[in-house]
């Protein structure tokens, strides 16, 4: 083999070296800066689901289990609980308002909920807290709020192992009819005051564009 001929192999050796190095490096560069995206568009998704929490309270009641019975039972105790709260709250209530009133009536909320468990033939005990609470995505109305913590009157009758309702009181989505599950455009003013125009648009948006982010409420 000619000195010509060695070096020309030499020469492709290293320009294939060079190229399998090149794609590797290509590779880990693509891996990283996908996984970087990832966690970008996770601490934007945290922020913004961060900052919706911050301005809305919800109700979560809890069926004692997923019996017929109970879950009917729990509707029975949703409606006379938003009832009640309708009654005491101010129309132009705001977040803290509304968050002082349901503490300090967290005994005569558990008291109205018992009288229709009691009513309805049960025994259960029923217990109501305010807390902070996991959420899974959820759609109601045309309108989403992400999964995450929110903080929540949770109210739970007996084992509180059945389907769950909720909704949001403050802004007071709550008090509309849910047989439906319309949220007018009024309310939707409403929520927009609220909050920051991103988390509006979020909110707003197709759940099949953005099956994260869910709003409003509903039993499931």
């Amino acid at each position: 083999m000619s000195e010509k001929q060695k070096d020309r192999k030499i020469w492709l050796a290293a320009a294939v070296l060079g190229l399998a190095l090149t794609l590797f490096l290509t590779g880990i560069n693509t891996v990283r800066l996908k996984r970087e995206n990832r966690e970008i568009q996770a601490r934007l998704d945290r922020e913004i689901q961060q900052g919706i929490a911050s301005e809305v309270f919800r109700l979560h009641v809890i069926a004692n289990s997923d019996k017929e019975t109970d879950q009917k039972l729990k509707l029975q105790v949703k409606d006379r609980i938003v009832e009640y709260l309708q009654q005491k709250l101010k129309q132009d209530a705001d977040l803290e308002e509304t968050k002082e009133l349901v503490l300090t009536h967290l005994q005569e909320i558990e008291e109205e909920a018992e009288k229709i468990v009691k009513e309805a033939g049960f025994t259960y005990e029923v217990q109501a807290a305010v807390e902070n609470t996991y959420f899974p995505d959820k759609t109601y109305g045309g309108c989403t709020f992400p999964a995450g913590e929110y903080e929540a009157l949770n109210v739970r009758i007996g084992e509180a192992q059945g389907h769950n309702w909720w909704c949001v009181l403050y802004p007071s989505l709550c008090f509309i009819d849910d047989t439906y599950g319309i949220v007018t455009e009024e309310k939707k003013e409403d929520l927009k005051s609220v909050l920051t125009e991103e988390e509006f648009e979020e909110i707003l948006k197709n759940p099949q564009e953005k099956p994260k982010v869910k709003i409003g409420f509903r039993w499931f």
